[in-house]
């Protein structure tokens, strides 16, 4: 029977894990990390779960919901679905509210916007007009950005909406972030399905959400999952590839899925000679962090009217985005986001000034507990440049695939992206076993 290792237990590397021994593939997989989930993962601090951040799904997220379904049957427990809906926090200054009615695409956006709180009467045409325009428009040059891209747009609109916008979904800044990759967001969300623009709010985890019930299902199909185990390299060997773990035992397989982030793979393809460009071109990538400020609270106060509306827009002062928990306790817990955020202040005075920032808008008690934890590699920062560069590095070297989101730079560095990078990595090695 054909072997194939996984290395990286993140979305990719569990999505190729799960594909292959679907497919009836003998599947080892090693992950460094004794939980899997990559950099969508639960974390343990102290017997208190939560998530290493939020992270967004949208209803245009196809291949990563229908992969969801086939792991828990029912979606009705595993999250929740809503229709798009962008409004900024209570007391947040030229606050705006933006609901998609039950239309179809892209008449769900157009009324959206014609309906919205917040805009004036010639903002809602500016963006009305750039929106029709832009998302039915053929492609843009490989150097545009996304604030070259808005800057007819009214200043306000574009602080409203727009660079709001491209920062959660990119997790770059417009004066920085692709043009291309940014449209093809909002086509993909609001050109197709009109539920392709739905927010999608995990209900569990995000460890029990795909990679944890993913990966029992690899080892009942006979696949091997070995946890907090280093991989150091990966190397060709005759007609495959070995990996080599951190006591130097090597480990022989008819193919190797790298499914790391991109700043790993030059370790482990460093003693390759023919990999040498791609090594050099992911050790000069540049990285976008993302922080998260956690807050729970033992009662609601003025905050128990968002239960129903999870995510609202802050005034960047310093959380951009803030979503609401009910927690099996019955406490509250808020989750401020900081997208491409490089801290200079410390952890405490950060906190202090999210906290100070949600009380500004809601009355709350004294937090029970509060923690911050910063992504510092979240997403490698989608520019022109980077987008160009990794466009350029193919997909695989002879028996060796590479899957993660990096893989797929037309879109963004998203769930959705991983998960298609790996699955097109096993359909692969699928396809070559078929013509073996």
């Amino acid at each position: 029977m054909m072997r194939v290792a996984v290395v990286g237990a993140g979305w990719a590397g569990v999505t190729a894990a799960l594909t292959l021994a679907r497919g009836g593939i003998s599947v080892t997989v090693f992950e460094a990390n004794a939980i899997p989930g990559g950099r969508a993962r639960v974390v343990d601090k102290g017997g208190r779960l939560f998530d290493n951040g939020q992270h967004l799904l949208l209803g245009a997220y196809a291949r990563t919901l229908t992969l969801i379904s086939s792991l828990h049957g029912s979606t009705e427990r595993a999250y929740q679905r809503l229709p798009l809906t962008l409004r900024s926090a209570p007391g947040t200054p030229a606050g705006l509210a933006l609901t998609a009615p039950t239309l179809p695409a892209p008449l769900h956006l157009l009324f959206a916007i014609l309906a919205a709180k917040g805009l004036s009467p010639k903002e809602k045409f500016s963006a009305s007009v750039w929106a029709a325009r832009h998302l039915s428009k053929a492609g843009f040059g490989e150097n545009v950005t996304v604030a070259e891209l808005i800057k007819t747009q009214p200043q306000r609109l574009r602080q409203l909406l727009w660079e709001p916008l491209c920062i959660a979904a990119l997790n770059t800044p417009p004066e920085a972030a692709t043009a291309s990759v940014f449209v093809e967001v909002l086509r993909r969300t609001f050109t197709g399905d009109a539920r392709a623009s739905d927010l999608i709010i995990p209900r569990i985890n995000l460890t029990s959400l795909m990679p944890a019930p993913a990966l029992a299902e690899v080892v009942s199909r006979g696949g091997e999952v070995k946890l907090a185990t280093y991989v150091t390299s990966v190397q060709s060997c005759g007609t495959g590839a070995a990996v080599i773990l951190r006591d130097e035992s090597r480990h022989e397989f008819d193919y190797v899925v790298v499914a790391t982030g991109p700043h790993h793979v030059p370790r482990l393809l460093g003693e390759l000679p023919y990999a040498a460009k791609i090594v050099e071109s992911l050790r000069r990538l540049v990285y976008e962090p993302i922080t998260t400020l956690f807050f729970d609270f033992n009662s609601a106060g003025s905050a128990a009217n968002e239960k129903k509306l999870p995510m609202l827009m802050l005034d960047g002062i310093p959380g951009q985005w803030l979503f609401w928990h009910v927690l099996s306790n019955g406490h509250l817990r808020a989750s401020v986001v900081i997208s491409a955020h490089h801290r200079l202040t410390d952890e405490p005075e950060l906190l202090r000034a999210a906290l100070s920032q949600l009380k500004q808008r809601y009355e709350l008690p004294a937090p029970v507990w509060q923690f911050a934890i910063t992504e510092k590699r979240a997403t490698y920062a989608c520019s022109p440049e980077q987008t160009r560069a990794l466009t350029q590095i193919p997909d695989r070297l002879g028996r060796i695939f590479f899957a993660g989101d990096w893989c797929e730079p037309q879109l963004p560095a998203t769930l959705e992206a991983a998960v298609i990078s790996g699955e097109r990595a096993a359909q692969q090695i699928l396809a070559n076993h078929d013509h073996d």
